[in-house]
């Protein structure tokens, strides 16, 4: 029997999410628990010697006016996604982290002198992670917030005519927020047992800490921070059936 998949992304990144679900036969249900709202930052005043993005949200979002006078700096990106949206954008020197705002400080670290000035582009909900990191090895950081996160929010009658229509086997969460999204909505509209068979595949522990409310929540973390790690559960999922 076909597995079915909650996906919790916002759109339009939950629609691709749900192709690829298609592709490899499993069942998606849409359910996006944030949504991304542009925002319109000053242009900031200054040199920089290296442009950062930890989100390809940021980049997409960014203006054309924003982004144009930094085309030429090298670029530093969390992930293979962000670095793909970068070189959409024009970046054409683009270093990839390993996945996450800590190791993309410690690439930054290795590669740039500790006084240089960098760009940050990034959202207004984030992890501080990065920036502290390149904040106490001496760099000088000013941060752009191109766009916010709010969370959505459903009617009970909507989401019990939503999620008692199959059998969740499995919940993709890709944010803190989404986790704690669904754990609110959940637990007020007294739905959580829907979840007591769900396996929960979220890119990190911070999310899966974010679940609350759940009856002893069936988890399993990603080896690595990218959608690519979550569908690698998938198939070890399908294998051990």
């Amino acid at each position: 029997m076909e597995k079915t998949v909650l996906v919790t992304r916002p759109l339009p990144a939950a629609t691709r999410t749900a192709d690829r679900l298609r592709v490899q036969g499993y069942v998606p249900m849409l359910l996006p628990l944030t949504e991304i709202v542009p925002l319109n930052p000053a242009v900031p005043e200054g040199t920089f010697n290296a442009f950062v993005a930890t989100s390809a949200n940021a980049l997409v979002h960014a203006s054309e006016a924003l982004l144009a006078p930094y085309l030429q700096l090298p670029c530093f990106t969390v992930g293979e996604a962000t670095a793909d949206a970068a070189r959409a954008r024009g970046f054409e020197t683009v270093t990839t982290g390993d996945g996450d705002g800590e190791s993309l400080a410690e690439t930054i670290i290795e590669e740039l002198c500790s006084n240089d000035s960098l760009l940050y582009l990034t959202g207004q909900v984030r992890s501080p992670g990065f920036e502290r990191a390149v904040a106490k090895a001496g760099f000088r950081c000013a941060t752009i917030s191109v766009y916010d996160t709010i969370s959505v929010s459903y009617t009970t009658e909507f989401l019990s005519k939503t999620l008692g229509s199959r059998n969740i086997d499995c919940c993709l969460l890709y944010s803190r927020m989404s986790a704690g999204v669904l754990s609110t909505l959940a637990e007020a509209a007294g739905l959580t047992h829907l979840f007591d068979n769900t396996l929960f595949l979220c890119l990190s522990q911070r999310i899966a800490d974010d679940l609350k409310g759940f009856n002893k929540p069936s988890v399993r973390i990603a080896r690595r921070p990218d959608e690519g790690a979550l569908f690698d559960l998938l198939e070890e999922m399908q294998d051990d059936r």
